[in-house]
């Protein structure tokens, strides 16, 4: 498909100059995945999130290498997931490209390449796919893999694809939830882990009628709130409350609430009028809301 390949091209690109711009670093969560890797026992619910730990341990060039392919896999899977409602080459190439102006899903992993979430995307938008596509049970196996990578995956592919078989993935945390060895959170912040609600509380006081922290880094994205068509409203709505409602149990804020990218950009995409495509790409990439200080 040739707006997958733009997609992938220019994504590749913007991987590199994204690179310039951030100081890489590894987060709290990455530590706490980095101890994961090394075999040792940490809190909920980073205990749930196995794979990527066993597959890259405690290295960060492993994790790094991770971190970059998926995020290069990703608009291509997008422009993939897109060609099911839109058919214009450029329409379809330039919406899957909105995921790389996003902080909480790409800028966010150029910066803390040891972290899960936009991996878990990744493979979430592949079965996704692969439902669209009628293969439920390549569908179910890929639903599978993006529960191992982090526990609410599945729930979101289910939402992507808008076909509750994707909720099969759910099996793979629940089943380590009640075999995995759970250790203390030996972080500056243990109460994070031991006390997420009230955490979440004091994290976002002040925030959540925040435009700047809740609405302006969706960047262009807001334009999805002028989405009348019915077969991408009903998705769109659901799959925006199930990610903001994640930060009543987080301290993580654009972080969580786009993981509703996906129907964000489809719906953008429905009431963005051709010529102004590439404009609004462009502008969405030099979002200046989108920052990665707050996530």
């Amino acid at each position: 498909m040739v707006a997958a390949l733009v997609a992938f091209v220019a994504g590749v690109v913007l991987i590199a100059s994204g690179r310039l711009n951030v100081a890489e670093s590894v987060s709290p969560d990455g530590h706490r995945y980095r101890a994961l890797g090394a075999g040792e026992p940490v809190p909920m619910p980073f205990a749930l999130r196995w794979l990527l730990p066993r597959v890259c341990g405690a290295s960060l060039v492993r994790w790094r290498v991770s971190a970059l392919l998926h995020l290069a896999a990703l608009p291509p899977l997008l422009a993939v997931w897109l060609r099911h409602w839109i058919h214009e080459d450029a329409m379809v190439a330039a919406g899957a490209l909105l995921v790389c102006g996003l902080s909480g899903v790409w800028r966010i992993t150029l910066r803390w390449p040891v972290l899960v979430d936009a991996t878990a995307l990744t493979w979430a938008v592949g079965s996704a796919i692969a439902f669209q596509q009628g293969v439920w049970p390549l569908g179910g196996a890929l639903a599978l893999v993006a529960g191992c990578i982090k526990e609410s995956a599945p729930v979101f592919a289910a939402c992507y694809a808008w076909n509750p078989l994707a909720l099969i993935g759910l099996v793979a945390p629940a089943i380590r939830a009640l075999t995995v060895r759970v250790g203390p959170d030996l972080m500056a912040q243990p109460h994070v882990t031991r006390h997420p609600v009230a955490a979440s509380r004091v994290h976002h006081l002040g925030k959540w009628f925040d435009a700047r922290a809740m609405i302006l880094p969706w960047g262009i994205g807001i334009l999805a709130a002028l989405a009348t068509d019915p077969r991408v409203v009903p998705m769109l709505v659901i799959t925006l409350l199930l990610a903001y409602a994640q930060l009543v149990v987080a301290t993580d804020t654009a972080r969580l609430y786009q993981w509703a990218a996906p129907p964000v950009i489809l719906a953008t995409m429905t009431v963005l009028p051709p010529r102004w495509a590439v404009l609004a790409l462009i502008a969405h990439l030099f979002n200046p809301w989108a920052s990665t200080a707050e996530v």
